[in-house]
């Protein structure tokens, strides 16, 4: 299985607690736990993105009265929308995406909207779960890991890649410089390597 950005997080602890069920797991721009020793959790982080984190940390009822007001108008967002909003606070080579096809900022949204058609209860969910204490330590990791994380990464910086490289057990780590956050999904640059080192783990 693999996961990418917030869910990077999740497949690790798949990885940790169901090692009978996975074979073997990848994370791609992948969040490392909040407070963790040895990491500037924010360094590199869009202030857009760090201002909310730290509401979501002193101020859990604003936080959580911001996403519901802000869900309205991300269901109402365009593909265009969604595009514009993203390209504000990427690195050249994620806006690069963005302006290509099309194809990334038309799923962006599709999955924006799906994701918060049935309510905000999701988004906070996903916001907590990435700064609360994750339930697991990484040094129970028993299956191999592929680790991929951009230095261009505006969303999760780069040096949560560089941190957990060096505490994922036995960790296949590729730490690139040329790429950045959607980089890693395409299935032309990131995806098909990650599917084929996957495939020679079954």
């Amino acid at each position: 299985m693999w996961g990418w950005s917030g869910g990077g997080a999740h497949v690790l602890a798949c990885a940790a607690l169901l090692p009978d069920l996975v074979a073997a797991a990848a994370s791609l721009a992948g969040v490392a736990p909040y407070g963790a020793d040895g990491l500037d959790y924010f360094a590199g982080m869009s202030q857009g993105d760090v201002d909310y984190n730290r509401l979501v940390l002193t101020d859990p009822e604003a936080a959580r009265a911001e996403i519901d007001k802000d869900r309205e108008g991300l269901l109402a967002s365009s593909a265009s929308d969604v595009a514009q909003g993203f390209a504000s606070v990427s690195a050249p080579v994620d806006v690069a995406v963005l302006q290509g096809e099309g194809e990334m900022a038309a799923w962006l949204a599709y999955a924006i909207h799906d994701g918060l058609a049935p309510g905000s209860q999701g988004y906070w969910d996903d916001s907590r779960a990435h700064l609360d204490p994750w339930g697991f330590e990484l040094a129970d990791i028993t299956i191999p890991v592929l680790l991929l994380h951009g230095r261009q990464d505006n969303f999760v910086p780069f040096g949560h890649g560089q941190w957990l490289a060096t505490h994922i057990p036995g960790v296949e780590a590729r730490l690139l410089d040329n790429d950045g956050h959607l980089t890693l999904t395409l299935a032309e640059h990131r995806i098909g390597e990650v599917h084929a080192w996957l495939s020679q783990r079954l």
